[in-house]
């Protein structure tokens, strides 16, 4: 009898507490719109309370389109991280709603199916020199906004970026996300106020240098 309830209780349990957690969606790179094969994506639960203690209790690897589903019998209230390798991961889009910038965990449901996108960009390598060709004086003046595809991308930097007199910056070659770079502002020589944009896309893998003359 003891045993019965033993194994009754442990039923109940079971049905209380463990239930399925589905997790399904596509890694891809938001500039070309394409899947990103070879990703891996899991569900880790916490042992502990500290994110270092994460356990993996399920993985898998997208296809060749950039899909993956994971689905997973648990008693843990688990989340689902992607892992890249080199990527610039920009975050993801769960269940159709807002885009996570910047994070690459989210948490899912026991008993239900969420469907969750990752977004990552591969890099290639820029440099960007900024010239006073034809420098006037000290008060010359170079003013511009900067974007990229990625929306957001210069929000924790100065924008717009101000350079003044006679500048002659030559930048470091640093690792950049693909994707389209673009500028558009205004030069002042002599109390005089002209206009200035450019632009240049840099593909995976590709390394641009990018001579911004005025």
């Amino acid at each position: 009898m003891r045993l019965f309830l033993i194994l009754v209780l442990a039923l109940v349990s079971c049905t209380k507490f463990g239930k399925n957690v589905t997790v399904k969606g596509r890694v891809m790179n938001p500039v070309t719109g394409q899947g990103i094969e070879g990703a891996e994506v899991k569900l880790l639960r916490v042992k502990g309370g500290y994110d270092s203690n994460y356990k993996t209790i399920k993985s898998v690897v997208t296809d060749a389109s950039g899909n993956f589903e994971l689905d997973k019998y648990t008693w843990a209230s688990p989340v689902a991280r992607c892992e890249t390798g080199d990527f610039y991961r920009l975050g993801w889009t769960k269940d159709g709603g807002q885009t996570f910038i910047d994070n690459f965990e989210l948490e899912v449901k026991k008993g239900k199916v969420t469907n969750a996108d990752f977004y990552a960009i591969p890099y290639g390598n820029l440099q960007i020199n900024i010239n006073n060709t034809s420098c006037f004086d000290s008060n010359d003046e170079l003013k511009i906004y900067r974007t990229h595809s990625i929306p957001g991308f210069y929000d924790d930097v100065p924008n717009p970026a101000i350079y003044l007199g006679c500048v002659n910056q030559t930048g470091n070659m640093n690792k950049a996300p693909m994707g389209w770079y673009k500028y558009s502002g205004t030069v002042t020589k002599n109390g005089i106020v002209t206009p200035k944009k450019d632009s240049i896309y840099l593909n995976e893998g590709e390394t641009k240098v990018w001579n911004i003359n005025y």
